[in-house]
């Protein structure tokens, strides 16, 4: 018995001596946010609009038509790709003499597109290079249409050269006329440096810094696997910023039963059209689109923060679509 005294003692006396825990203060989630977001004043989706989901604000609105070529930006980057929004396609020649190409009628294409996911693989101008080395080919550049489905043209494209710091570019119009030889800075800042063949052409600062955004609201082509061979369709949706964030569909949960805890459930993709533009759906009979609620998002921002988003409308309050109306809140 004094031994189990004695025991008690010296445990309360060893227990006093360790410091008080300070009370944990909880994380503040905040409430729910509502935003909405317009792509275009006329229900044309003639914007791109880059979107911090932290900062709960737009961070750029552009013009889609303000460019056609992204180079990507990392010292070891190679890839080039096209303005997705624009329905832009490209096509191997088959040719290396950039001056024997003169019309399209006497050559044979097959026009590709850009996958959304990002894929690296999945390029129209993949085979530009191969194993490092430039191949010398040159591509037929269709530069798709305008919001009012004006054609853009064509161009003729030659990639020369890329290093650790800048490509090397020539292109014209497809007769030889308005020839130009361009270097291409890697804005490395930023994912891709954009280009505009308008003119003379030009580099666009078109998309913002891979810091400042985590959306980017825009036009872009979804590809149909189940089609053989695969096509393509223009749609309007929202892609990923390819640097850190990524995103899950969650369809088993409603909305306001989404916790953190569903993170460890829904493996998060960094495909940039995880969440795409199917959270919306173009009801035939009325000719308007429904939005899908039993379709929520998690989403991992640039910032290491953790979001569940869902869509409540595709409408202003004048019943003009392309103004996508959305709630999120953090976890």
């Amino acid at each position: 018995m004094k031994q189990f005294l004695l025991y008690i003692v010296l445990m309360v006396v060893a227990t006093s001596c360790f410091k008080e825990e300070d009370p944990i203060t909880p994380f503040d989630r905040g409430d729910s946010i509502t935003q909405v977001i317009s792509t275009g004043d006329n229900g044309d989706y003639g914007d791109q609009v880059f979107y911090d989901i932290s900062g709960n604000k737009v961070v750029k609105v552009i013009d889609r038509t303000s460019w056609d070529l992204g180079f990507e930006t990392s010292p070891t980057g190679t890839t080039v790709r096209l303005n997705g929004a624009n329905k832009m396609q490209a096509s191997k020649t088959g040719i290396t003499d950039f001056n024997a190409i003169t019309n399209i009628t006497s050559l044979t294409l097959t026009f590709d597109w850009d996958r959304a996911s990002g894929s690296q693989d999945s390029v129209a101008l993949l085979d530009w290079i191969s194993g490092g080395i430039p191949t010398n080919e040159v591509f037929i550049i269709d530069r798709g249409e305008t919001p009012s489905l004006s054609v853009r043209g064509f161009k003729k494209l030659q990639i020369i050269s890329v290093n650790a710091t800048e490509y090397v570019i020539k292109y014209a119009n497809v007769n030889g006329s308005n020839e130009q030889t361009k270097t291409i800075p890697k804005q490395t800042d930023k994912n891709f440096t954009c280009f505009s063949l308008a003119g003379n052409g030009d580099i666009v600062n078109a998309e913002p810094d891979a810091d400042d955004w985590d959306l980017v609201f825009t036009q872009y082509l979804h590809t149909f696997y189940d089609s053989d061979p695969a096509v393509y369709y223009s749609v309007n949706g929202v892609l990923l910023n390819p640097k850190n964030v990524k995103a899950a569909l969650v369809s088993d949960k409603n909305y306001a039963d989404i916790t953190i805890n569903e993170v460890s459930t829904h493996p998060l993709s960094g495909f940039w059209n995880t969440i795409g533009y199917d959270w919306k759906i173009f009801d035939f009979d009325t000719e308007l689109y429904q939005i899908d609620f039993n379709k929520s998002y998690l989403i991992l921002d640039r910032k290491g923060l953790y979001y569940k988003l869902r869509f409540i409308d595709f409408y202003n309050s004048s019943g003009v679509k392309g103004f996508p109306k959305f709630e999120f809140q953090k976890l």
